[in-house]
């Protein structure tokens, strides 16, 4: 591509804070957010891995009947596309097509939805990955998944197009691997924590190293979610915004809250931490941190 389209994308985990990222970034003069087209593509499109289902598979069985509510659901919007046609294939397409009118294309999306695929990753792509401590992440991540399936005991146990084998960590850490050793040796980092502790100091660095304007007001915005009618994205995800109303009802970023003790923590979301901080310290070691020059 030969294009002056600076071409950005931000991987995460959910929950890791990266909703409330790409708000804040939808003010940039000339910037284009692409929001989560990968997610669609992972449990609506045609390259989605459903779960099997029938008497043997009640889980499974559940699982689809989830995804076809969720699907007829988003047909009553008017606005978005529509995620059953959102391929890997189309939505490389869609990331590496031209925008005359922008100056920026800013995509955000969770490595676990990529399935490995990263031959379908679009080229000409600045990367980031954004982190959250896992004593913070699972906990807020297994309320997400009880609001949407009910109740259960081990998230774990859910069924694999729900909650990823790597509990999302994993998928993240080699990702980022395969950016480091295939694309660009040096990816951005930023972990969530920093970001609260320093909201100025971790935006002006992170922008400075993907050659994004900084400005004090990306430090501020309107609540409310009329923001996401600029965004690129589906009709599925228009019609689950109630999922990140905290994202949609602040100003701003909020201040830091304590690292939760580990023994304090339900025992699923333990066992999830224990798997997963390896790969968050490899990755928080390598983190941004923020440079006062860039001011």
């Amino acid at each position: 591509m030969a294009d002056e389209l600076n071409r950005v994308f931000l991987w995460g985990i959910p929950r890791s804070m990266s909703t409330a990222f790409i708000k804040c970034f939808s003010y940039v003069d000339g910037i284009q957010i692409a929001a989560q087209l990968y997610a669609d593509a992972h449990y609506y499109g045609p390259d989605a891995k459903l779960p099997v289902g029938g008497p043997q598979d009640p889980m499974g069985s559940k699982m689809n009947q989830l995804i076809q509510r969720d699907y007829k659901k988003s047909q009553m919007g008017s606005s978005g596309s529509d995620s059953s046609v959102m391929s890997f294939e189309s939505i490389r397409d869609i990331l590496e097509a031209p925008y005359p009118d922008k100056k920026v294309l800013f995509c955000k999306d969770q490595a676990q939805y990529l399935h490995g695929r990263y031959d379908m990753l679009p080229r000409g792509f600045k990367y980031s990955f954004i982190i959250r401590h896992p004593h913070k992440l699972f906990p807020s991540y297994r309320k997400l998944l009880l609001d949407y399936w009910g109740n259960f005991t081990d998230m774990r146990s859910l069924p694999p197009i729900l909650f990823p084998p790597g509990c999302g960590y994993k998928e993240l850490y080699d990702l980022f691997e395969y950016v480091r050793e295939n694309i660009d040796p040096s990816p951005v980092i930023l972990d969530a924590d920093d970001l609260l502790q320093d909201p100025a100091g971790i935006l002006s660095t992170y922008c400075s190293k993907m050659g994004i304007p900084y400005s004090d007001k990306l430090l501020s915005w309107e609540a409310g979610e009329d923001v996401v009618d600029q965004w690129l994205c589906t009709k599925i995800l228009l019609a689950h915004t109630a999922a990140y109303s905290h994202v949609f009802a602040s100003e701003g970023f909020g201040a830091p809250t304590p690292v939760p003790i580990l023994a304090s923590l339900p025992d699923d979301v333990q066992a999830c931490v224990r798997y997963s901080m390896g790969y968050y310290e490899h990755l928080h070691h390598r983190r941004i941190v923020a440079n006062t020059d860039n001011l």
